[in-house]
């Protein structure tokens, strides 16, 4: 099957239009990040779907401008159940196989856990925890009484996270030019 990115960024912002304040940008940059970590030989494609519909599941959930911390967190259980249900019908209008559906959920999953146990994983967790360390993600998405939470939070917690070399490279330049501009 021939991969139309075009019809899936169509179909992604539909739904992440809906979600979260900044979802739909966080998805392009998670993209871009994708793009920038994979190696020859992984299958890039699956890769770009999964970063695309990651949080497609917030679709609908949050209802509101920007979000504090402690209520996001607590809604996530919700949106990551609805994200693999919006991407298997996703998916199956786009006439994706079985088994390329059930690889990106697998994807997605390793995203929404921050765990990997493969490289394909490796690279989707760190891109998408990599496309948070932007000044543009935290003032689209949370309130600004949570800046200082959220990136204690992502110090502690991001150098278990990522995986990849090049990940490993860019963390704590991205880190620490998010503390100096926000913090």
């Amino acid at each position: 099957m021939k991969f139309n990115e075009e019809k899936l960024i169509s179909i992604a912002k539909f739904y992440l239009d809906k979600a979260r304040p900044g979802d739909w940008n966080h998805a392009l940059r998670v993209v871009k990040w994708v793009k920038r970590l994979s190696r020859e030989g992984e299958d890039i494609r699956l890769l770009i779907v999964a970063a695309y519909l990651h949080d497609v599941g917030w679709s609908g959930v949050w209802k509101g401008n920007k979000v504090e911390l402690n209520k996001m967190i607590k809604l996530e259980s919700i949106a990551n159940k609805n994200t693999t249900i919006f991407v298997k019908k996703i998916l199956s209008e786009l006439n994706f196989s079985l088994n390329d559906q059930s690889v990106v959920i697998r994807l997605i999953k390793a995203a929404d856990k921050h765990e990997s146990s493969n490289d394909s994983e490796a690279i989707i967790v760190d891109a998408d925890n990599l496309s948070k360390l932007s000044v543009k993600h935290v003032k689209e998405k949370y309130k600004p009484g949570s800046y200082k939470k959220i990136i204690e939070k992502w110090e502690k917690e991001f150098p278990k996270r990522i995986k990849t070399k090049e990940g490993k490279k860019i963390y704590s330049y991205l880190l620490e030019n998010l503390k100096a501009k926000l913090v």
